[in-house]
């Protein structure tokens, strides 16, 4: 017996000097059958966790990797092009599964709650194509800014017919002439919807009410276009482009503010000449300040954004984040989140 005792002695004092955490495990209080740790075991955890009075807080320490050892996970911005019938999420899953499968192979291990952060700056209807930027690792930080910030849109819409959805993919619900309406018409029409306007946003969103989307209200029948209070949005640009007379169908370049439904822009610019129009096509060419073509917007840089075709080349996120930090760079927008030196370690056993 006194050699089992001498042993256990030991071994617990071997614990206790591997492990200064170990020093709270008798704190432990049994409830309902299971171990819960007592106010003593928290504030001891909390001492050994808790930083030095001089340490830097704001970021997590993230050093060089030496020989040897993991690169570091990316940290940045990606600029992608959104392809049509593809959801937002989509994306997002598509870019956070080809750089974990990337990062595996440098000995990265990644488990369901502690996977690769990449979220979006903005939700891209699935009908859409065009600019989605996201963020990765501490890049997830920014992207409220691209959420409220301004972006531009190429747009084609149909006279005659509104839909439930505003957009190709609803039923109709309404019907109406179109014979009166020229371009100059759609054109003056634009211009009183330039500025600062209020705008309904339409029933079939993501928007939340009571708790719930949208869209999963309207199809539920249980919220109406009236029973959403309008809000405040800016347009900084509306052109109408050209209008065939012969098939009712229009384009549009628009340069907005966060917030802002083209799809509803389009309903309320018919209903303003005394018809009816749905969205037939929808391009998003900016984002923040980000472009893959010329808008005309100051303060925005074209980029070659990420495409369907490189979704499967880590190598291709790698680049276009060490682009973005020079353009934020350049525009005096650098942040912490965007790190080109990381970048070069996370990209250096890219092949």
């Amino acid at each position: 017996m006194l050699s089992i005792f001498l042993a256990s002695a030991a071994f617990t004092r071997i614990i206790s000097f591997r492990s200064p955490l170990a020093q709270c495990a008798p704190r432990f209080a049994m409830h309902s059958g299971r171990p819960r740790r007592t106010r003593q075991a928290l504030a001891c955890e909390a001492s050994f966790a808790a930083p030095r009075p001089d340490a830097d807080v704001s970021l997590p320490v993230r050093p060089e990797p030496a020989a040897g050892e993991l690169p570091p996970k990316p940290n940045g911005i990606v600029v992608a092009y959104k392809p049509q019938n593809w959801t937002s999420f989509d994306v997002v899953a598509k870019a956070r599964g080809c750089m974990e499968g990337d990062l595996r192979k440098a000995g990265h291990v990644f488990k369901r709650r502690s996977r690769l952060k990449v979220g979006h700056g903005g939700t891209l209807d699935p009908m859409a194509e065009g600019l989605l930027v996201l963020g990765v690792g501490m890049g997830c930080k920014g992207l409220d800014g691209y959420l409220k910030g301004g972006k531009a849109y190429r747009a084609t819409a149909k006279l005659g017919e509104e839909t439930d959805t505003q957009d190709i993919m609803g039923e109709v619900i309404r019907r109406a002439a179109t014979t009166h309406v020229s371009l100059a018409d759609l054109r003056e029409a634009a211009a009183g919807l330039t500025g600062t306007i209020l705008q309904r946003p339409p029933i079939y969103s993501a928007l939340r009410r009571d708790g719930k989307r949208l869209h999963e209200l309207a199809r539920a029948g249980k919220v109406s276009e009236e029973d959403v209070e309008p809000r405040e949005v800016t347009i900084h640009h509306l052109e109408v482009t050209h209008l065939d007379e012969a098939t009712g169908t229009f384009g549009l370049n628009v340069r907005c503010g966060g917030g802002t439904y083209v799809r509803t822009l389009i309903v309320d610019l018919a209903r303003a000449v005394g018809s009816a129009a749905h969205m037939t096509a929808l391009v998003r060419t900016q984002v923040g300040p980000f472009a893959c073509e010329d808008t005309g917007a100051p303060g925005v840089a074209v980029v070659q954004p990420v495409r369907e075709s490189d979704f499967a080349d880590a190598g291709s996120y790698y680049a276009s984040m060490a682009s973005s930090a020079k353009v934020l760079a350049a525009l005096g927008q650098t942040s912490a989140s965007s790190s080109i030196e990381s970048l070069g370690s996370a990209m250096s056993h890219c092949k």
